[in-house]
C-alpha cells in the first residue's frame, strides 16, 4: 500500500468560495473537482490506503476550510496541511487554530508567486512573524512544508537551513524536491547543503516525474539519487492531483517505477513509512 503525500483537493460548492493567491483561476481548474470523496475512490483503485490533503492556495487561497473537512470526515485516511500567510503579525496564532480544526502541518509559499518569477525575499517562511510559527509548530508538534519555484529556489535553501538550526525539533518537508534539474543538475548544491540536518525531508511528485519524462531522463534516478543523499526515511511521494494534469492511475505507475531500482525496504519507506511517519502518527507500517 502507498501513501500520497501530496493531494491537492478540489471542490465547486458555494460553501467554499475560490480565493486564488494569484488573482485568478486557471481555466478549466474546477471541471472536473476532485473532492475527497472522488480522490479515496481513486485511492482504493490504485492501493493507496492514505493521502495528505494539501490546501492548493491558487484556488482557495488561504481558506484551509475545505481540507480541514474533508479530514475531519475522513480522518482515519486524510490528514490536512493547510497554508497560512506566515509574514503577518497573527500569523502564529492563526497557526494554532489551524491545528486545533485539525491540520497536522502548515505551508509556506510565496505569494502571488509563479513559475515565471514573483518577489524576492525570505520574509514569507523566514522573516520574524514567520519564526513565531515555527516556535509554534515545534509546541504543537506540527510539521512544516516550504514550496519553492526555480527563481527563488537558491536564495530560500540558504535562508532554510539556518531556520532548522534555530527551531531543530522542526519536521520540515520541501515539496517538489526543490524543483532540482536532473540530470543537468541545477539546483541540487543548494539542496545538498542542507543534508546534514536529520529532520529535513524532501518529497518527490509526479511533478518532477513528468519533467524528468520529458527531457528522456528516468525519474528512478531522481529518486535513487535523494535516497543516497538523504536516506529513505527523509524522501517521500506525492501526486500532486488536480496541480500536475495527469490521470490518477498514471500518476501511481509513475511513482512505483520511480522506486524500481531502490532495495524493497527503500522503496517502502518511500512510497509509504516517511509519509506515515510525519503525518499519520500511530498508523501502521509494516516491514515489507
Amino acid at each position: 500500500m502507498t501513501v500520497d503525500a501530496h493531494a491537492h483537493l478540489t471542490v465547486d460548492d458555494p460553501r467554499y468560495p475560490t480565493a486564488p493567491l494569484r488573482g485568478t483561476l486557471e481555466p478549466g481548474v474546477l471541471d472536473a473537482p476532485v473532492t475527497a470523496e472522488r480522490l479515496l475512490s481513486m485511492m482504493d483503485e490504485q492501493g493507496v490506503s492514505h493521502a495528505v490533503a494539501v490546501q492548493r492556495a491558487h484556488v482557495f487561497g488561504y481558506d484551509n476550510s475545505y481540507v480541514l473537512d474533508s479530514a475531519r470526515r475522513h480522518r482515519a485516511r486524510l490528514a490536512a496541511v493547510c497554508v497560512l500567510d506566515a509574514d503577518r503579525p497573527e500569523a502564529a496564532e492563526h497557526a494554532t487554530k489551524l491545528a486545533a480544526a485539525g491540520a497536522v502541518a502548515m505551508r509556506f509559499t510565496t505569494p502571488n508567486g509563479t513559475p515565471d518569477g514573483g518577489q524576492s525575499g525570505t520574509g514569507w517562511f523566514a522573516g520574524d512573524h514567520a519564526a513565531r510559527v515555527w516556535a509554534r509548530a515545534a509546541d504543537l508538534g506540527l510539521s512544516l512544508c516550504l514550496h519553492l519555484y526555480r527563481w527563488n529556489r537558491t536564495e530560500s535553501l540558504a535562508a532554510l537551513g539556518p531556520m532548522m538550526r534555530r527551531f531543530p525539533d522542526v519536521d520540515v518537508v520541501v515539496d517538489h524536491a526543490a524543483s532540482v534539474d536532473l540530470p543537468s543538475g541545477a539546483g541540487a548544491e543548494d539542496l545538498l547543503r542542507l543534508a546534514d540536518l536529520p529532520r529535513l525531508h524532501v518529497k518527490v511528485t509526479t511533478l518532477n516525474g513528468v519533467r524528468l519524462r520529458r527531457q528522456a531522463a528516468d525519474p528512478a534516478s531522481l529518486v535513487a539519487w535523494l535516497v543516497s543523499r538523504f536516506g529513505a526515511r527523509r524522501v517521500l511521494w506525492g501526486s500532486d492531483i488536480t496541480q500536475t494534469r495527469l490521470p490518477y492511475p498514471e500518476m501511481a505507475e509513475l511513482a512505483r517505477a520511480s522506486v524500481r531500482t531502490l532495495p524493497e525496504p527503500d522503496a517502502h519507506a518511500v512510497l509509504r513509512g516517511t509519509a506515515l511517519a510525519l503525518y499519520f502518527a500511530g498508523a501502521s507500517t509494516p516491514d515489507p
